[in-house]
């Protein structure tokens, strides 16, 4: 459809997931008419934490446009992200406005559920995670592996034992003694700056640039948003722990798994355990440019990292 293929990309919106508002972004087939002649591949994409999709749109821009497949991209934010978010279901209607890591799988689970009824029967799904979100796309293939989920991408992933990491260890220490409500609290402080010198602050303090610096300043940097993505750090650290290795091996084919030398929340010595439990594992890969864990934040290193999705989500095994 030649409108489709006109449209700026991503399209953004607000889409209700089991009563969630559920900012998403759509990337739509680019060229509908090679779907004659081959499967629509559906990726869902989760992110890390923070949990904004809009840190990820220059990544996912690029493996789009340069997928040779028919390819359709949904992104999709944790919950609490939104800052004025208001819930429908009485699961979600909390005081305290938090969202446990249950609670986010449980999202992307009724995510994936909506994207596979709505396809049509052929369709083949993959699912793409960074760091935390690469432990919540495991979790969606345990739920749903039996539903035609191909490739499962994991960009630094923190599937295991998360609180023994360099970076789980300073974090655990540093919020022994420094409450939530704090952080949450000098957030909300913040915003109230201007946004030209929230948005130099935020440079100056975090090495960000451009669109990346704007997120941090004009989404980010909100009470209730710092307090959910705080919480849900807390949850990381008290429920990641052993891999299941029986899932692991049961379904390997499906795995892309790729570390960093120089992360400290998915460090050397995770890639050393995986490289040892599965030594013939054929995408399980040390990344050889040292690319740091917020890959995204950088247009260089999230180009190489859109180029190598690409190659695995159009390899057949």
């Amino acid at each position: 459809m030649r409108l489709v293929s006109s449209l700026k990309t991503p399209l953004r919106s607000r889409w209700s997931v089991a009563g969630n508002d559920t900012e998403t972004l759509w990337w739509p087939v680019r060229n509908a008419t090679c779907l004659e002649k081959k499967k629509k591949k559906v990726l869902l994409f989760i992110p890390g934490n923070p949990g904004l999709v809009e840190y990820y749109t220059d990544f996912l821009e690029e493996i789009h446009q340069n997928a040779s497949l028919p390819l359709e991209i949904f992104a999709v934010s944790n919950l609490g992200m939104i800052a004025t978010t208001t819930t429908t279901t009485a699961n979600n209607n909390k005081d305290d406005g938090l969202f446990s890591l249950q609670e986010q799988i449980d999202h992307k689970i009724a995510c994936f559920d909506i994207l596979y009824k709505e396809s049509p029967d052929n369709t083949e799904f993959a699912l793409m995670g960074h760091s935390i979100g690469a432990y919540i796309a495991v979790e969606v293939l345990k739920k749903r592996h039996s539903q035609r989920i191909h490739r499962v991408v994991t960009l630094f992933p923190t599937i295991r034992e998360i609180g023994l990491t360099p970076n789980g260890i300073t974090f655990t220490k540093l919020f022994s003694y420094l409450p939530i409500s704090v952080i949450s609290t000098s957030a909300t402080l913040l915003s109230y700056m201007s946004a030209p010198l929230l948005e130099r602050l935020v440079m100056l303090l975090t090495g960000q640039q451009g669109p990346c610096a704007q997120v941090t300043a004009h989404r980010l940097l909100k009470g209730s948003v710092v307090k959910n993505c705080l919480y849900m750090a807390q949850q990381e650290m008290q429920h990641v722990g052993e891999l299941d290795l029986d899932f692991y091996n049961a379904h390997a084919d499906k795995f892309v798994i790729y570390y960093s030398r120089n992360d400290k929340w998915a460090p050397l010595d995770h890639y050393e355990y995986m490289k040892q439990r599965f030594p013939e594992h054929e995408h399980l890969y040390l990344c050889q440019q040292d690319i740091p864990h917020s890959f995204s934040l950088e247009p260089k290193n999230s180009s190489y990292m859109a180029n190598k999705v690409v190659s695995w989500l159009e390899q057949r095994h």
